[in-house]
This record gives C-alpha cells, sequence and structure tokens, in this order.
C-alpha cells in the first residue's frame, strides 16, 4: 500500500510553466500534475523538483531531503530536459567546438541509479518517469531569443530536429535503465506521443507542459497508479 509520494525532478514535476503573455515563468501549483494527482489519489506528496534541476543536483538533493525511514512510500524519480541541455550562449559564439551538455550520458546514468539505490534502501519503490516530447522548432526559438549569431547555433546543430534527437536519446537512457534496475516506468512520454500533435500540450518554450499538458499527464499517473499501485 503506497502511504505517501516522494517527488524528485525538474521544472516539468515542479509545474513551471511560461505565460505567453509575460514570457516569464511561474508555477501551477495546485494544477500542477503533481497536486492534481494526490488529491484525485488521497495520497500526500512531497514535492522536491526544483526548476533548472538535472540529475547531478537533484542526486544532492535527494541525499539530503530523503527521510530516513519510508517503508510504504514511492519515490518519483524524473530527470532528463536539463541534463541534454546546452550553453546555448557558448555554442553560438564557438559552433565548431565540441562542448558537452549538463550532464553527459554516463554520468546521467550513474546519478539515476544511485537515486534509485537510495529510495530502495529507505524502503521506497522507485518510479522512473520518461521525458514529455519537445517541440525543437520552438525550443530552438525560445533559447535563442537573447543570443547573438543564434544562428550558429543551427552550424552545430546541422539542423534544428537535432534538438529532438538528442532529447530522446536521454529518454531511451530513462527506458533501458528501468529495464536493467528493473524499476515500474511512468511513460509520459508515449501518452503525449499518442496524441498525435502533442505541440498544444506544451508552452511557447516548446519544452515545458502547459496547464492541458499537466491535466495529460495526472491522467496518465492516475491510470498508472491505478493499474499497478496498491493505492487504497
Amino acid at each position: 500500500m503506497i502511504s505517501k509520494i516522494e517527488v524528485w525532478g525538474d521544472s516539468i514535476l515542479r509545474g513551471v510553466v511560461l505565460d505567453p503573455e509575460t514570457r516569464r515563468y511561474s508555477r501551477l501549483k495546485e494544477a500542477s500534475c503533481v497536486a492534481l494527482s494526490s488529491r484525485a489519489l488521497g495520497i500526500p506528496a512531497e514535492n522536491h523538483a526544483r526548476f533548472g534541476m538535472t540529475s547531478e543536483k537533484g542526486r544532492v538533493v535527494m541525499e539530503r531531503e530523503i527521510p530516513a525511514h519510508a517503508e510504504g512510500e514511492a519515490a518519483l524519480i524524473g530527470f532528463g530536459g536539463n541534463d541534454i541541455d546546452y550553453d546555448w550562449r557558448a555554442v553560438a559564439a564557438d559552433p565548431h567546438a565540441e562542448p558537452l551538455p549538463h550532464t553527459p550520458p554516463k554520468r546521467f546514468c550513474e546519478n539515476m541509479r544511485a537515486m534509485v539505490c537510495l529510495a530502495r534502501s529507505r524502503g521506497m519503490e522507485p518510479l522512473l518517469m520518461t521525458l514529455p516530447p519537445i517541440d525543437a522548432v520552438r525550443y530552438y526559438e525560445w533559447i535563442g531569443r537573447d543570443i547573438e549569431g543564434k544562428e550558429n547555433i543551427l552550424v552545430w546543430l546541422g539542423d534544428v530536429q537535432q534538438i529532438y534527437r538528442s532529447h530522446a536519446a536521454y529518454n531511451r537512457l530513462v527506458l533501458e535503465l528501468a529495464r536493467q534496475l528493473g524499476c515500474r516506468l511512468v511513460d509520459l512520454r508515449a501518452s503525449f506521443l499518442e496524441n498525435g500533435d502533442y505541440r498544444p500540450y506544451l508552452c511557447m518554450d516548446g519544452i515545458h507542459p502547459n496547464a492541458e499538458g499537466h491535466a495529460l499527464m495526472e491522467r496518465v499517473f492516475l491510470r498508472y497508479a491505478r493499474e499497478n499501485l496498491r493505492t487504497a
């Protein structure tokens, strides 16, 4: 029986959205996927997710904040979007260099494994979460909005859809980790893609799910919990 959910992730699980009018980020708070799912399931959720969090930073936060004893709890772990991101100003300044993502693949896998093992060591059931898909065109326009010579980013990428392919590659790492570690997997990405054109579920930055996206995520979480977890 799952008594509580501890959430570890980035701004997506934090409920961060981009306001298209002010072009500023804010939180959905009570309308985020975590808050909606917690209320619907009648299970308390402790949200440790942070804006801009990579798996590297998330691992540190988890080591600091995880309960000493958490038998009967679930740990929802969702990272990758910031890990595969780059210092785009540096890329634009020198498109012929070979920049590394914020967290290279090997280190990303090490961090995710460590978090799964830590959760299990405290009696928690780890749940890995796949990455919602990215809209590469909108994301490119957003990251380049204040960068002089943003066209150099395309020189380095080759084509704008390389952003999508790189993002998808980290999603495949999550899938493989779930298989290797015998982890339960909440496949958000598949549900977004099943809708065909998933772009209406994303903010104008092309990466953060909007309010409709969070409502979709809630439906995925509820379906998964009712089919796979003993919640009541």
